[in-house]
């Protein structure tokens, strides 16, 4: 096994820049399908540490910090992710539009409906050209780029997206992320003044449980990296003057007021 980090320096906190503390290691294979009976994988020898901060309460890992994406691809995303992370558990082939991510990609189309001539969309980690929640927004009339930040292979990890976007789509994708100055920067550069991120993941309470390190979203062998808390969230977005919000219709990142029509925010200019 690989010794513990317990008595390595503590990293600064990757939203924050504050103190961290040492939580323990988690084998990497721990997935989040894994149950108190039974794991998809085998236990691993390869031991993987967690940090959180004392302040905002973000849980990071810094273990593959310094992964290339073919490290990424040939020990994550690769041919046994599937078994980690299935659209729907138990099923090994489930067409597009009966995943999870379609359902979700309609219920997003009827919270901007009416602004199908007036925004570009951009799903990021769309799982696909286009994914499952991309799929159902184009047959509602939207014009949607997708793009995959690690998961992409060959010339799709290539083509990354150009100009701004009204409303980008993140979906289970921010705990995958850790390069964290990057996705800021990537969000600030491709986000309208006028438009809205749409993140999904899942936040941990802050301050943090005792047994927080049990948690089943803290899963090294799904790629699931950065543990955010909403503090968290909001001083790492709070950078690029992206404000940080959640209301009964999830959370949302956004520099100003979307002027397009929403569900989102009750009052849009227009």
């Amino acid at each position: 096994m690989q010794p513990a980090a317990s008595n390595t320096p503590s990293p600064p906190c990757k939203c924050c820049g504050h103190l961290t503390s040492y939580l323990g290691t988690i084998d990497f294979n721990r997935s989040c399908m894994d149950t108190a009976d039974t794991r998809v994988l085998p236990i691993s020898d390869v031991l993987v540490p967690y940090w959180r901060c004392n302040q905002c309460g973000f849980i990071f890992t810094n273990f593959m910090d310094h992964w290339s994406e073919a490290d990424f691809q040939q020990r994550i995303y690769n041919s046994d992710y599937i078994k980690v992370d299935p659209p729907i558990r138990g099923r090994g082939d489930v067409p597009d539009r009966e995943k999870p991510g379609f359902q979700k990609g309609k219920w997003l189309s009827g919270l901007i409906r009416g602004s199908q001539n007036l925004i570009k969309v951009l799903d990021y980690g769309a799982g696909g050209n286009p994914g499952a929640t991309g799929l159902a927004l184009i047959e509602d009339g939207f014009n949607v780029r997708s793009f995959e930040p690690h998961r992409a292979k060959g010339t799709d990890a290539e083509q990354l997206p150009d100009g701004e976007y009204q409303l980008i789509i993140a979906i289970e994708v921010f705990e995958h992320c850790h390069d964290l100055n990057g996705l800021v920067s990537f969000m600030d550069k491709h986000l309208a003044r006028n438009g809205i991120i749409f993140i999904q993941t899942l936040l941990h309470p802050h301050a943090a449980r005792p047994d927080t390190l049990e948690s089943r979203y803290i899963a090294p062998r799904n790629g699931h990296v950065s543990i955010f808390t909403l503090p968290a969230l909001g001083l790492l977005f709070s950078r690029a003057r992206i404000n940080i919000a959640q209301n009964m219709f999830g959370i949302y990142g956004f520099k100003g007021l979307p002027n397009f029509p929403n569900a989102i925010f009750y009052r849009w200019l227009g």
